[in-house]
């Protein structure tokens, strides 16, 4: 296959790179992420660009390798140790600094200098930290470029490596360049919530490639033909290839081998597919080469020399030659570097076709060939996927290095790389096989992850290993190993599949077994367990009791963690039954009590629950910082339900895109279903959604937040989608239908007891009664809302109270309303108080009637409630020409141009004309000129009314 001796077809790209290479000589730290998919050429463009910064830059360079979940830091172990084979011990020494002996668990070069690699990883921090002070040293000598080949696979732990020095060496100049597949990244969960996060603070960019165009294949065919080829020719090649830069190759070569005429271009026989045609070109490699291709292939990364002995079998005398062949064939690549030698195949869809080519029998083989050496050389992580890939049911070797990689992952605390591989055990453990009793002896007894629900979807692989471990335990004499595992089984079935009865029994069990064990502390937390499991239900008092019990005794006991874990559910279960003073005294507790043990996931859920519990109540000012702090804390806070819950926190405040950003963001990284405890965030982006008149973005995430809620109960959220579907009937113009379904979620929501959220349902109710004229059903919903409202006792919910009343016609009501929300953060039901105070004017103060509504149109479009928006402007419309034209100033800021509204905001803050004139480098004319049409465009009467209403137009952002 002919391959150019000149780069061609990426200029712009490989500008782009230049120009963030620049940004990190500069003294930047810069990452970019070069995405296409396979056989498009990431990785040639990589590689011309590493070429052309040869001997004025540090290049170090790695490829991921699939299934490779369980290596710590791989893709930084093989890039870094390739540099520093070459260099000497002190050197070695000079450039990791304090960090030698731990860095030697991540570059095995490091342990060839000093001594064999420690049995156990260092703290994952302190091996973070040892990184950042070899890549900084690095940088002092020269720029460093990384590249980061087939990212999309890399392991978690290298993908927080590149968020941890991102944020910690920002001043130095490296940069780092991933190539990515865009459809195996999307299912990367570790990679998402990195790439968003630098993305999100201005320290990546990405760099998507496209097929090939036309100049493009043109230059690239010039190259191998080294004249112009036929317009034919290269019509013929964009068809066939689309642009695929491997394929167009393969269709070129094919034809100069058949001696085709490229100005009517046409093959006799080449199959369509690249596999085919990789077939035809290894039929004729003897058995050293094919066996060399299988091995690269099945490893499935590049290799060096001495691996490739192991994996292949041939003798190292024989192997170079071999080697030279497959090179010289252009089937595989050679890199050089220093003394080290390493090989891979030459592209991605040529190796897949390869591995897809080895028969079932012989993959089998292969896998297990390369696990044992990988194994032999002390390289665990690697080789468990490889013994995966190989074993049968009952194979004892394979399930002895998956129970290692167990005990490993978990150590690590790789949660989902632990539950994946037990999954993988379930398969090739028979049940009642007493070899369990050694899987759980590799489980971590103390996982904090099983207490603080992080498992999400992954909770059901685990599901059957706990069975199985279950049944050969029956009847043993030590209950601590079965409380354990009940323990784990309650919380995988509460948390993953909502069989709550299930997760009950099973809780309880472990709860009496750890108290046989004389295991008091995990006793309390198996309790604590129960706790939510009543929440789960719906039983908030239930739970609110339980975790109560809990906490009385962890403190006579002095445990902490039990503590911590204790409070924050008597504050979960407060919060949603609206007893917003007990929620605020418990989780001020257990985060003082969580920043003192260093519990930085505890302290994380702490704050964002109580973010949503001011949100709740109306205090959005004290919301919001309290969300960016838990970010700040806690860089894993992607981990936690924050995102989620940040959607909550936006939605009460009125902030209806911001909510969909953050849903987004969220649905973005996730990896598979939606959880059940995150789909709780999901019925509130429906909410916003449905608010912003995007009903398929509402239908998608109700339709999420609905599979992950099955046909189970799940606390008051699952009622709540029925709030959600009720708004976009409504929407739709099925008012009596929406009445129907948003009377029976409002029952079902408010049977639970969380009064706020049936609250928000209710006002909702009430109002479509009106409009129904569905005087009764309004009636009762309004007093629903008083009745919630003298629970509470807070401004927010008095308001949605005299709101309730509102939408029966009382405008005394609504003036209340109006009132009581005049300070609030809460800036939609604000915009709420003032359109249901316009409606119930229409007929007795019409003026008033009039500014009411155009003061809710302005706001309703300031928080991105498009459809209520257009409502109050329709009834506007439909008031004369006053309110034709209070319609049309109703409009809001969206209907400001770019510079009047920068003009506005100034004018908001209190600037003078001539002031903003020299701050925009404009007259002081322009300047009053744009004023005067920001008053006309928002029905404003002077400059004391745009800086009074500022907040509400949403000026001051």
């Amino acid at each position: 296959m002919p391959s150019p001796t000149r780069f061609v077809g990426r200029r712009a790209e490989l500008a782009e790179l230049e120009r963030e290479h620049r940004r990190a000589t500069a003294g930047e730290f810069r990452s970019i992420l070069l995405l296409a998919d396979p056989g498009i050429g990431k990785t040639r463009l990589a590689r011309e660009f590493l070429a052309r910064r040869r001997g004025r830059a540090i290049t170090l360079s790695a490829r991921a390798y699939p299934l490779g979940e369980t290596a710590a830091f791989g893709v930084w172990s093989e890039a870094l140790e390739r540099h520093l084979r070459g260099l000497g011990a002190e050197e070695v020494s000079q450039l990791c600094g304090g960090f030698l002996d731990d860095l030697a668990a991540v570059v095995r070069t490091v342990a060839a200098v000093r001594g064999s690699a420690p049995e156990r990883e260092p703290p994952r921090l302190r091996l973070l930290e040892g990184l950042a002070v070899l890549v900084a040293n690095l940088s002092s000598r020269l720029p460093v470029i990384v590249f980061l080949d087939d990212a999309h696979v890399a392991d978690p732990s290298s993908w927080e490596a590149l968020g941890y020095l991102a944020r910690n060496i920002g001043d130095l100049r490296v940069l780092v360049v991933a190539a990515a597949r865009p459809a195996e990244l999307s299912e990367n969960e570790s990679a998402n919530e990195v790439l968003l996060g630098l993305e999100q603070e201005d320290l990546l960019e990405r760099l998507e490639l496209s097929p090939l165009d036309r100049t493009a294949l043109t230059d690239l065919a010039e190259v191998v033909l080294n004249e112009l080829p036929p317009r034919p020719l290269v019509d013929w090649l964009a068809e066939r290839s689309r642009g695929n830069p491997l394929f167009a190759l393969g269709l070129l070569q094919a034809l100069l081998d058949e001696g085709a005429d490229l100005s009517a271009p046409e093959l006799r026989s080449l199959p369509e597919e690249l596999a085919d045609r990789v077939g035809s070109r290894v039929r004729g490699l003897d058995e050293p080469g094919l066996a060399t291709l299988e091995a690269l292939a099945t490893v499935g990364r590049r290799l060096e020399l001495r691996d490739l002995v192991g994996f292949t079998g041939l003798l190292i005398d024989r192997l170079p030659v071999t080697l030279e062949r497959l090179v010289r064939s252009r089937l595989v690549t050679e890199e050089e570097r220093g003394r080290e030698l390493s090989y891979e195949i030459a592209h991605p869809l040529i190796e897949e076709a390869i591995y897809q080519r080895i028969g079932g029998a012989r993959r089998r083989g292969l896998h297990r060939l390369i696990g044992r050496a990988l194994l032999a050389a002390g390289r665990l992580e690697e080789a468990a996927p490889h013994f995966a890939r190989s074993a049968v049911v009952g194979d004892e070797e394979a399930i002895e290095v998956l129970r290692d990689a167990v005990r490993q992952a978990e150590e690590r605390g790789a949660y989902r790389e632990a539950l994946k591989i037990l999954d993988e055990l379930v398969e090739l453990i028979p049940s009642g096989d007493e070899r369990w009793f050694d899987v759980l002896e590799a489980l971590s007894w103390g996982a904090d992850w099983v207490v603080d629900h992080r498992a999400d979807v992954h909770a059901l692989l685990g599901i059957k290993a706990m069975h199985s471990i279950d049944s050969v335990l029956e009847g043993s004499p030590d209950p601590a190993p079965r409380a354990t595992v009940k323990f784990r089984l309650a919380n995988f079935l509460g948390w993953g599949t909502g069989d709550l009865d299930g997760a009950e029994r099973a809780c309880a069990e472990a709860r009496s077994l750890f108290e046989q064990a004389g295991d008091r502390a995990s006793a309390l937390l198996a309790e604590n367990e129960l706790a939510w499991i009543h929440g789960l239900r719906g039983d908030y008092p239930a739970m609110e009791a339980s975790a109560a019990g809990v906490v009385d005794a962890a403190e006579a006991l002095g445990e902490r963690f039990a503590l911590i874990q204790g409070l924050q559910a008597i504050a979960a279960a407060a919060v949603d039954r609206g007893r917003f003073a007990e929620a605020e005294a418990a989780l001020r507790r257990s985060n003082q009590i969580a920043r003192q043990e260093g519990k930085a996931y505890r302290l994380t859920v702490g704050l964002t629950l109580l973010a949503c519990s001011f949100a709740a109540q109306g205090r959005v000012e004290d919301a919001l910082p309290l969300v960016e702090e838990a970010k700040a804390l806690d860089p894993a806070w992607r981990e936690s339900i924050l995102p989620e819950w940040e959607t909550i926190v936006h939605w009460f405040a009125g902030d209806f895109p911001a909510a969909l950003a953050c849903a987004q963001d969220a649905a973005a990284r996730a990896a598979g279903e939606l959880s059940k405890r995150r789909a709780n965030g999901v019925v509130f982006a429906a909410l916003a959604a449905a608010e912003a008149a995007q009903p398929a973005l509402a239908h998608s995430h109700l339709s999420r937040a609905r599979r992950a809620f099955g046909d189970r109960d799940w606390q008051f959220f699952s009622h709540a989608c029925g709030h959600a579907e009720a708004v976009l009937a409504w929407q739709d113009g099925g008012r009596s239908h929406a009445m129907v379904v948003l009377r029976e979620s409002a029952a079902r929501v408010l049977d639970t007891g969380a009064h706020p959220f049936a609250a928000i349902a209710l006002v909702d109710l009430a109002e479509i009664a009106g409009e129904c004229g569905e005087a009764e059903t309004a009636v009762e919903a309004a007093g629903q809302l008083e009745a919630i409202a003298q629970c509470i006792d807070r401004d927010l919910y008095h308001a949605l109270a005299a709101m309730g009343s509102a939408a029966c016609g009382d405008a005394d009501a609504a003036h209340r309303a109006v009132e009581l929300l005049s300070a609030s953060g809460c800036r939609a039901f604000r915009a709420r108080a003032f359109d249901l105070l316009g409606r119930s004017l229409l007929g007795s103060d019409r003026t008033g009637a009039l500014e009411a509504l155009e003061r809710a149109a302005v706001a309703f479009d300031a928080c991105g409630a498009v459809w209520r928006r257009d409502r109050a402007r329709e009834t506007l419309r439909s008031l004369g020409a006053a309110g034709r034209r209070a319609a049309t100033a109703g409009l809001g800021p969206s209907v400001l141009t770019a510079r009047e509204r920068q003009v506005a905001r100034l004018a908001a803050e209190g600037q003078t004309a001539r002031e903003i004139a020299e701050r925009l480098f404009i007259s002081e004319r322009t300047v009053e000129t744009h004023l005067a049409n920001v008053y006309t465009k928002l029905g404003l009467r002077s400059k004391i009314e745009l800086v009074r209403r500022a907040s509400e137009l949403a000026l001051n952002q």
